[in-house]
């Protein structure tokens, strides 16, 4: 289901399929300014890097592979399954080296669990982005990040692949000296909040010299 997922987020985001093997469906974008490339990788195993790209290199069509831009520009997105997500820890170390490997391809591991795949079922890439946009799910995957929900999959989808822009609701937002104002209020503070932005940059360097001495005195009382 997620390859048919990032198959739909390819292709909305202007890719077009160009070739698909056993190992890889490869993908290409045009403008008049750039050329992108991607291709998309059912990962079983986690191998060494120089082992995938080894891989990926044989199963390009040598009509890509020959392509100057193709060398320079091209995302490989590797899907792999986990049975639960708490394994991710235990292949980490693994999953970055082959990210942060710098030879041949822009690497992305996107992992995802059974129970995120059944969570996807029936969606839709257009589905995933109402998702993702939900503040209440997004709050639930701060809460419980292990959690196997559509919304972790959907989230990790959106963060792993470089060319989706996250969507958002344009809502009304608060200045930041509102809600810093509004915070001293709350912690009682008004007096000191109207004291520093009456301060000097000597005035201000004093002061914080004074914080920090009083804050040492106190963590050796």
């Amino acid at each position: 289901m997620i390859n048919e997922i990032i198959d739909e987020a390819l292709i909305s985001n202007d890719f077009t399929m160009v070739a698909k093997t056993d190992v890889a469906s490869f993908y290409i974008r045009e403008t008049p300014s750039a050329v992108r490339f991607a291709i998309l990788h059912k990962l079983d195993e986690l191998p060494n890097p120089s082992e995938l790209n080894q891989v990926i290199k044989k199963a390009t069509p040598a009509a890509l592979l020959n392509r100057p831009e193709f060398k320079k520009n091209c995302d490989l997105i590797c899907i792999h399954r986990l049975d639960k997500l708490a394994e991710f820890k235990s292949l980490e170390e693994k999953i970055f080296a082959i990210e942060e490997d710098p030879h041949f391809f822009k690497k992305y591991i996107l992992y995802h669990s059974d129970t995120e795949e059944v969570a996807l079922k029936g969606s839709s890439f257009n589905k995933l982005k109402d998702t993702v946009s939900d503040k209440n799910l997004f709050r639930a995957y701060k809460e419980n990040p292990l959690d196997a929900t559509q919304y972790s999959a959907a989230a990790k989808i959106f963060i792993k692949l470089p060319f989706l822009e996250l969507p958002f609701t344009r809502t009304s937002f608060v200045s930041l000296r509102r809600q810093a104002e509004e915070a001293v209020a709350e912690a009682d503070l008004d007096e000191v909040y109207a004291t520093i932005q009456t301060l000097t940059n000597d005035d201000a360097d004093e002061l914080i010299q004074g914080l920090i001495e009083n804050e040492l005195e106190d963590r050796t009382n």
